[in-house]
């Protein structure tokens, strides 16, 4: 997660949900902007939403469809 320029998004809140999950998964961003959940089931569509107090998202909800590992589903915040 970034802003518009490439920083990194300290402490955004990243909540998936679906793919037969019993209830949503929630993760925090690092000083990058990366998160990480793990336990999540291949074969499965997930719906990512993300939110910070300090940015907004012109596209703050995905869905993600898990085929193995998932990487760079980047979110980047308006200027």
């Amino acid at each position: 997660m970034t802003t518009a320029g490439g920083l990194g998004i300290l402490n955004a809140s990243v909540r998936i949900e679906g793919g037969g999950l019993a209830e949503p998964r929630l993760a925090r961003t690092n000083g990058f902007g990366y998160y990480s959940l793990d336990g999540l089931a291949a074969g499965q569509t997930y719906v990512v939403t993300v939110t910070s107090k300090r940015y907004a998202f012109a596209e703050p909800t995905r869905l993600i469809t898990l085929l193995d590992s998932v990487q760079d589903v980047d979110f980047v915040a308006e200027p």
